[in-house]
């Protein structure tokens, strides 16, 4: 057995599937790019963190049973021209969390609006 095929079977028996599926691909990028070993085995197991990052997240949006999934990319900031769109944009980097300060929305009663902040 090739070492190549070894370390896929490997990945799969420790149930690293993303990273056995992206093997071939990180080795042709390490061909290029030449990193250590250490970059190298870093960047495998990054892309099979990013893997289960995401179904995690996919998971817990599906059981938290919200009615559907909208993201700051899609809403329409001319729609309601009172938000300020650059403020809203500097909030989601979420360094008031960093600065520990707080952050208060505030609207009229009985709007009903909720906001979930998701990190990724």
């Amino acid at each position: 057995m090739m070492a190549v095929e070894q370390a896929r079977h490997y990945l799969e028996q420790l149930g690293c599937a993303q990273a056995a599926a992206a093997l071939d691909n990180q080795l042709e990028a390490a061909a290029h790019h030449q990193p250590t070993y250490a970059e190298f085995l870093a960047d495998l197991l990054g892309v099979e963190v990013a893997a289960r990052r995401e179904r995690y997240l996919r998971t817990r949006t599906r059981l938290a049973h919200l009615p559907f999934v909208r993201t700051l990319e899609q809403f329409d900031f001319s729609f309601q021209p009172s938000i300020d769109e650059r403020q809203i944009r500097e909030l989601a980097t979420l360094t008031f969390v960093t600065e520990a300060s707080n952050v208060l929305f505030l609207g009229p009663p009985g709007v009903g609006n909720y906001v979930v902040l998701q990190v990724m």
